[in-house]
């Protein structure tokens, strides 16, 4: 017997005309997934992942094998979708996340919108792409430019780290590599 969480609620899966009838499953508010085998359930602990979503693999009618998005799932049967709205999006951006009050329909502008604000995605923008330097030695080189007791030459610590005076005289200042706090 499966033990239920807390105001955990089941419900049938019933997917898209593609899929086999012969796959039976139930889901959970929770995101977790129960397979129904000969009147049997059986709890699916270990999921696919595609792209970091939780996925389950079906069969469909033709006998090829595909799979489906579990948060898609969860929100098709336990949410009130829009008219407009196409996406399912993770409002903790957490993937793995499939719980009914982590998820939303959205439009795609609402998914883009959404998306830049993670975490991640601002993390991963705030680089500088196209530097000869990378943050760990522009860190370095700036902490050597504002050492008050700096014995080295601009010239000569310009042509250890392969950048120009001038580019020394910007990081100095804070025009490049601003960001960084020594």
């Amino acid at each position: 017997m499966i033990r239920n969480y807390y105001n955990e609620k089941w419900k049938d899966v019933v997917f898209d005309d593609d899929i086999s009838e012969n796959m039976t499953f139930k889901i959970s508010n929770y995101g977790r997934l129960i397979k129904v085998v000969d009147g049997k359930d059986i709890l699916i602990e270990k999921q696919y992942s595609i792209n970091g979503y939780n996925t389950v693999p079906v069969v469909k009618k033709k006998g090829t094998k595909t799979s489906r998005y579990t948060h898609k799932i969860v929100a098709q049967h336990f949410l009130k979708k829009p008219e407009d709205a196409k996406f399912v999006i993770h409002l903790n951006y957490d993937k793995s996340n499939n719980k009914v009050e982590n998820l939303k329909w959205a439009t795609k502008r609402e998914k883009e919108l959404h998306q830049f604000k993670n975490p991640e995605f601002i993390a991963k923008n705030n680089v500088i792409k196209y530097s000869k330097l990378t943050e760990t030695q522009a860190l370095r080189l700036k902490k050597k430019l504002l050492d008050p007791n700096r014995r080295t030459r601009l010239k000569i610590l310009a042509k250890q780290f392969g950048v120009s005076e001038m580019q020394l005289h910007r990081i100095k200042t804070g025009e490049n590599w601003g960001h960084l706090k020594v």
